[in-house]
């Protein structure tokens, strides 16, 4: 008797799950943030055009913003925001797509830069030099974090329970030629035209 009741339970949970989400209405697709990559002090900047990948690969409702802004000391940042659209697959974590496009990555750590966390990685490529690589996570309802996870539960719970598709904003930054203070300083200022 003792052996059945875990399954009778999981399967009550299931069943009861199962009837909870097909009486669910339709999640809303809410608004998403009004981000557009501007002008940096200090830097030079010029537009990025997406590429066929992101064009073809991506949903239709994805909206790609990228520039690369440079300083006075010759440093490069390569600004790319991402926002989401209904599907799930428009934003998705670096850690998937960089080694596909022969990137080593190595060092994770969190960062918190002009009050917002940061993933951080180092990457590298044999023909090229180490290069710090940069992301965070935000939607519309001013949820921020650097946690992939943290923001797939918080969209599980958001469509699951509240009704709603989040529109998550991914902001990635692939730094040559700054180290770790340099690039936290470029951030604090990235944080002010996102904004």
């Amino acid at each position: 008797m003792r052996k059945l009741v875990i399954p009778a339970v999981t399967a009550a949970l299931v069943i009861a799950a199962m009837v909870y989400q097909a009486m669910t209405p339709e999640a809303v697709l809410c608004e998403p943030p009004n981000v557009r990559l501007g002008e940096i002090a200090g830097c030079v900047s010029e537009p990025v055009g997406i590429s066929e990948a992101e064009r073809t690969i991506l949903p239709a409702d994805t909206r790609i913003d990228k520039r690369i802004y440079r300083d006075g000391e010759g440093r490069s940042f390569a600004v790319t925001v991402v926002v989401g659209g209904k599907s799930k697959s428009s934003v998705h974590r670096p850690e998937l797509c960089l080694p596909a496009q022969g990137y080593q990555m190595t060092d994770p750590r969190n960062v918190t830069a002009g009050g917002a966390d940061w993933h951080f990685v180092t990457l590298a490529r044999h023909e090229l030099s180490e290069m710090t690589f940069s992301y965070t996570f935000f939607n519309q309802a001013g949820f921020r974090t650097s946690s992939h996870m943290s923001r797939v539960f918080r969209d599980v719970w958001d469509r699951s329970v509240l009704g709603r598709i989040d529109r998550w904003v991914m902001v990635t930054v692939l730094a040559t030629g700054a180290d770790e203070g340099a690039v936290c300083a470029f951030l604090a200022k990235l944080k002010g035209v996102l904004e």
